[in-house]
């Protein structure tokens, strides 16, 4: 569901002017998100699996027994943002904490069966999903808008 204060989906009305707003990436990353959400949310929507659940039980998936921190690190999120996106897969039976066998101090998390069968469910709705987002762009633009976005969140930025 779109949070309050999310921008409509569609531009905005011809001859409105956007002033800076048309030069900043920000603005536009923005938009070009609301517009891949609402889409997320029309594929998904009935399986109630937010983006960053998706993203949760995708990363655990492919790394089963990986740690909360771990979790959180590589979505580039706080642990205390990892905890309540585990907190509410394992409210969904998709997720659970098991002691970790290398590290008494901390839990593994693995999904589990449901998890799994519903992980790989959204998968195929989630590619489909992604190539319908996309479809306006060429194979190569595509190859080049996930080389860009990635060089933006993976460089820090210079202060």
């Amino acid at each position: 569901m779109p949070a309050a204060g999310d921008l409509p989906p569609h531009p905005p009305t011809t001859g409105i002017s956007l002033g800076m707003l048309d030069d900043i990436i920000g603005y536009r990353l923005r938009r070009a998100q609301v517009v891949v959400y609402h889409s997320y949310v029309r594929t998904v929507g009935s399986m109630d699996i937010r983006p960053s659940q998706f993203a949760a039980m995708t990363i655990i998936g492919a790394n089963p027994g990986l740690s909360q921190t771990t979790l959180a690190a590589t979505m580039g999120i706080d642990r205390s943002g990892a905890v309540i996106l585990i907190d509410a897969l394992e409210a969904k039976e998709l997720a659970q904490r098991i002691p970790s066998p290398v590290d008494r101090r901390t839990y593994a998390i693995m999904l589990t069966a449901a998890g799994q069968t519903t992980l790989d469910e959204l998968k195929r709705l989630v590619a489909d999903h992604d190539r319908r987002s996309t479809s306006m762009l060429s194979d190569e633009e595509r190859i080049q808008l996930k080389s860009l976005l990635q060089r933006l969140y993976s460089t820090p930025p210079q202060a």
